[in-house]
């Protein structure tokens, strides 16, 4: 089990990382557009038409497309106060708790946003300056989220292996073996 769950982690990892690295390359492309806003604006007064547009497309790729990657390395806020203070099997069973709890979460959040992009498809809907399209934004939220799911449930898993067996270490939680502590209680 341990295997499957690290082979996947580390074909999760690549899609995660191409993903941020898209992410990335938005955010500069964002910083060049508001940069040329500004010369713009300030140099020539004349505003580049549909930037606004732009912006609002190109925030939904940045914040979406960076969110499994944050999750995989654990840089999100999450439930540490009560999970880093355990041991053993009672550590297992809040963090599996807090990404159940996740899960279900995304899973809902999910299926809503692809409920959205279906209605933009079936009904149009466009930006109102320059008319770009809001569907593609709506899709890649729901594949990000996808993504997002993909990952707490196999971070779940992995969970869920370690209250079965707790002394045993986890590359996906960054716990070797040796540096597990155990509970004389279980």
């Amino acid at each position: 089990m341990r295997a499957i769950i690290e082979t996947l982690d580390k074909a999760l990892g690549v899609v995660e990382r191409f993903a941020a690295l898209i992410a990335g390359l938005l955010i500069l492309a964002l910083m060049s557009l508001v940069c040329a806003e500004v010369l713009g604006r300030g140099l020539f007064n004349h505003a580049i038409r549909g930037s606004i547009d732009i912006v609002e497309q190109l925030m939904v790729a940045l914040v979406a497309l960076g969110i499994a990657y944050c999750q995989s390395h654990f840089g999100n806020v999450r439930m540490t106060l009560v999970s880093d203070r355990c041991r053993g099997r009672a550590k297992w069973l809040s963090e599996l708790f807090a990404l159940a709890v996740a899960l279900f979460v995304v899973v809902i959040l999910t299926k809503g946003s692809w409920l959205n992009f279906m209605r933009s498809w079936n009904n149009g809907g466009d930006t109102p300056e320059i008319g770009i399209p809001l569907w593609p934004g709506i899709l890649l939220v729901t594949c990000a989220l996808g993504l997002l799911a993909l990952r707490l449930a196999l971070q779940s898993a992995e969970a869920l292996r370690l209250l079965a067996q707790p002394g045993d270490g986890s590359k996906l939680f960054g716990h070797p073996a040796d540096a597990i502590e155990t509970t004389p209680y279980e």
